[in-house]
């Protein structure tokens, strides 16, 4: 578990391959979860969770609750 003391900043994952710019949907419930505008990414849900040992994170679908990967990283 990280040290929460510390602030956390979410930001897009420079290292990898760039996520493509078009609005990412649900695959169960096809609910708009990412949208992409002129400053950055906006996640429409404000529930995430970030796997510890990656640091990548996830929205949770407002609609059917399942959890979607999001172009974020978790940084302290």
């Amino acid at each position: 578990m990280p040290d929460v003391s510390r602030e956390a900043v979410a930001i897009a994952d420079v290292g990898g391959p760039r996520p493509p710019r078009e609005a990412k949907r649900c695959p169960a419930c096809r609910t708009k979860i990412v949208i992409w505008d002129a400053e950055g990414v906006v996640v429409k849900n404000a529930i995430l969770r970030v796997t510890t040992a990656t640091g990548r994170a996830s929205a949770k679908c407002p609609r059917c609750k399942a959890w979607v990967e999001v172009p974020l990283t978790y940084c302290d």
